[in-house]
């Protein structure tokens, strides 16, 4: 029964973040800054879901590998993986405010693969987090295997849906 009620969560949290990511992703394209030879505006919003997508997956993954191993603040350590995640983003954005995009594209491009890198790292580093004696136990690894493959499927499939209804370039 825990298993279900891992994998309800995980749809409904991931169609959340779906739909969150689609408002994001319309208000980037809509009003997002803009300067010389550089824009978020229109196709440039495709930042904001090839960013904080994976920001999210980490952030959620993260959270998953640190509930099965039976962390009592799991939640905590997803939603820092999670923002640590969102700052390459904000950075990226950031040294393209700074420098512009002709001397700052190569960094910023570093940094939305450290992002990507990011997202399978974290969950990858939960494991070598040390529990406390009176936190170890474990949950079972299956159920939280296909909440996170179903959360990052959700997430996916509403972003989509969603964009339907509230186009990024309407």
């Amino acid at each position: 029964m825990k298993t279900f009620a891992l994998l309800g969560w995980a749809l409904v949290i991931g169609a959340l973040a779906g739909v969150l990511l689609d408002v994001a992703t319309f208000l980037v394209a809509r009003y997002g800054p803009q300067a010389d030879g550089w824009s978020f505006r229109g196709n440039g919003a495709l930042a904001v879901p090839f960013e904080l997508g994976p920001a999210i997956l980490a952030g959620a993954w993260t959270a998953l590998a640190f509930r099965n191993r039976g962390f009592q603040r799991w939640l905590v350590f997803g939603l820092s993986a999670g923002l640590i995640g969102t700052g390459f983003l904000l950075l990226s954005v950031l040294v393209l405010v700074l420098f512009g995009s002709a001397t700052a594209a190569a960094s910023s491009n570093a940094l939305t693969l450290l992002t990507f890198g990011w997202m399978l790292v974290a969950p990858w580093l939960a494991r070598f987090v040390r529990a406390p004696a009176d936190q170890v136990r474990r949950g079972q690894l299956g159920g939280h295997v296909m909440a996170g493959v179903l959360f990052a499927i959700t997430v996916g499939v509403v972003f989509s849906v969603s964009g339907l209804v509230l186009a990024p370039g309407s």
